[in-house]
């Protein structure tokens, strides 16, 4: 199972698309995902990978319920907005963890398998934990 097939299958992904409208820091992604080699991530990286990945899930999950009670398509991208905002915060809330590496290690985890297996294992791992 790949960590982008994992994300889908354990809703943990952090683009959602809802009725045409994105919930995901996807302008950000385009900014500062840059394409190559990305540095060996180590262990306490990967998870704060993995922990951010899952606070991002976390907001997202409760805004997707917001924007999908929303009465009107204004309070539906307002919603959006600030989902997007908490996902962001909740991202840079993680200790050891920045916007441009957390997209590094996403974009290399799509190329590296053993990457993505470790991904996948620790994803699986935490989530259970709860």
């Amino acid at each position: 199972m790949t960590f982008r097939n994992a994300l889908a299958a354990t809703a943990l992904g952090t683009t959602v698309m809802l009725g045409g409208m994105t919930l995901a820091p996807v302008a950000l992604m385009a900014q500062t995902a840059q394409p190559g080699a990305v540095e060996e991530v180590n262990e306490d990286e990967l998870s704060a990978f993995v922990r951010a990945t899952l606070a991002m899930s976390e907001v997202r999950d409760i805004y997707i319920e917001r924007i999908e009670t929303a009465e009107s398509e204004d309070q539906q991208q307002q919603l959006i907005e600030e989902g997007n905002t908490a996902m962001m915060t909740a991202l840079e809330d993680e200790p050891g963890m920045s916007l441009e590496r957390y997209f590094e290690i996403n974009e290399a985890a799509q190329t590296d398998a053993e990457l993505n297996e470790r991904i996948v294992m620790l994803l699986q791992e935490m989530a259970s934990e709860g």
